[in-house]
């Protein structure tokens, strides 16, 4: 065979070979589409995700929308599907959440509620909206006081400067809730309220009490003329685990080493004045502080005398607007074992970084926190915080370089909002500090300039001229290896 019959040979069979294989690409694509249309009408027939949720995480995602005594929301929703309506209507949980308001009728309401409910307990929100019309107030206390048993929570809220009507506070005073476990009240009355007491809620835990200071009709003054309050017969120190007080310092009468809370372990207290209530306090098992600092307080004085007396406490979260030195000072030696500390200011609290007089073997407040791990600012101002010169400047700075040897802190930074003109120092803030401690940030704005570029074969190109190559590199671990930056 010459060499042009082998060619010859050779093309009929490449030929052929791209018949054949035409002819598999097209069958290929004839079976891609019909694999696409089975899919296709797979999806269709299909449920969607939501309604191929377990049961409970179902429950979960509609209880977050349906709370409250309106029926009508939870009947909409029911309305979607079989499966949804099954869940809604048929779960006592869906159905324990109760709220009574003075600016509707609610009655049919809470009936369908406490029948669907069906022995669940129950989470009862009482609000006053105004001083007038609270026949339905009266008419919803009238069904839910005969379940007091049921009660598992309650709120009770006030509008303004409403105040809560004494009835309310009467009728539940006189039934007893054993299985009440967490109160939070608007209190706005110099009679504290009776059912507070630990034969009303033998097991509470949770306590939240804010005293409003309403204005009495026809009086003066905002309190009623009536004796001080002996505070500890009124609440059940005994079973509180949690207890807030906010407001106006209420009328109470407190001696020292007077409020015995044995089981006590988060305190949060914002008060106008609490020189009282810190020395009548007793709490073996606090753990978490959560402290307003109120003008008419001088901690120097008021904790002074209390050193010791708040050794088990290991978290605190200190609100305030600026403290001197002797402030600052007598705060860490009253809270000497604090492992996390948290600042909600705008004002770097230079009080506490600062050298001062009477720290002795220390150099600064501070350091009387020798189990200190974690130090949190929330809110800080940058303009504030960021004067140039940081290392030389910043308070927190320099105490972080005076300690680098010790245990790296780990320490966060919340809620900043920084301009554009305050990026930069940022920047060079955020890259001293990771030097120093291990950074964490949360909801921290940067208002900045950025410029996107890309050529023809070339990759997208980011450039943020004010960014650290610190911070560069930490964004660039989280979102992808960082293309550019200049």
């Amino acid at each position: 065979m010459d060499e042009l019959v082998a060619a010859r040979v050779e093309l009929v069979r490449l030929e052929e070979n791209e018949r054949n294989l035409v002819k598999q690409l097209s069958d290929v694509r004839t079976a891609a589409a019909m694999q696409r249309k089975r899919i296709d009408e797979l999806i269709r027939t299909r449920p969607p995700p939501i309604q191929c949720l377990p049961v409970e995480l179902l429950s979960s995602i509609l209880l977050l929308a349906l709370r409250g005594t309106n029926p009508s929301e939870k009947v909409t929703l029911s309305l979607v599907s079989q499966r949804w309506r099954d869940v809604i209507l048929d779960r006592p949980s869906f159905w324990s959440a109760i709220e009574i308001v003075n600016s509707r009728k609610l009655s049919p309401a809470v009936r369908l509620h406490l029948k669907k409910s069906r022995g669940a307990p129950l989470d009862i929100a009482i609000r006053v909206e105004s001083s007038k019309h609270h026949s339905s107030l009266r008419e919803g206390l009238d069904l839910l006081i005969p379940c007091a048993d049921r009660w598992h929570t309650l709120y009770i809220y006030s509008c303004s400067l409403v105040s809560i009507p004494q009835f309310i506070l009467d009728r539940i005073g006189a039934a007893k809730f054993p299985s009440l476990k967490r109160i939070e009240l608007d209190w706005g009355h110099d009679a504290f309220p009776t059912f507070l007491s630990a034969t009303n809620v033998p097991v509470l835990e949770h306590l939240e009490l804010g005293y409003l200071m309403v204005p009495v009709r026809g009086s003066r003054s905002p309190h009623r003329s009536v004796p001080g309050m002996s505070f500890s017969t009124h609440i059940p120190v005994l079973t509180l685990v949690t207890l807030t007080l906010w407001g106006h310092t209420p009328p109470w009468s407190l001696q020292p080493n007077s409020l015995h809370f044995p089981v006590l372990e988060t305190l949060k207290i914002f008060l106008a004045s609490t020189i009282e209530f810190f020395k009548a306090v007793v709490t073996p098992k606090l753990i978490s502080l959560d402290y307003t600092v109120s003008l008419e307080d001088l901690l120097s004085t008021l904790f002074g005398s209390l050193e010791g007396k708040f050794s088990s406490v290991k978290r605190v979260s200190i609100h305030s607007s600026g403290l001197d030195a002797s402030s600052a000072l007598a705060l860490c030696r009253v809270f000497p074992n604090v492992c996390h500390a948290e600042f909600y200011s705008k004002y770097l609290p230079h009080a506490f970084f600062d050298p001062c007089e009477g720290t002795y073997a220390f150099r600064s407040p501070v350091d009387y926190w020798k189990s200190l791990e974690s130090v949190a600012f929330r809110d800080m101002d940058p303009r504030i915080w960021l004067e140039p010169l940081i290392r030389e400047n910043n308070a927190f700075v320099r105490w972080l370089v005076e300690r680098q040897h010790q245990r790296p802190l780990r320490v966060r930074i919340e809620g900043v909002y920084a301009e554009e003109e305050d990026v930069p120092l940022f920047c060079i803030l955020y890259e001293i500090l990771r030097e120093y401690c291990v950074v964490e940030l949360e909801d921290v704005a940067l208002r900045h300039k950025s410029e996107l570029s890309k050529s023809a074969g070339s990759r997208l190109q980011l450039s943020v001229r004010t960014f650290t190559s610190g911070l560069v590199d930490d964004i660039g671990a989280v979102v992808g290896k960082w293309p550019s930056h200049e």
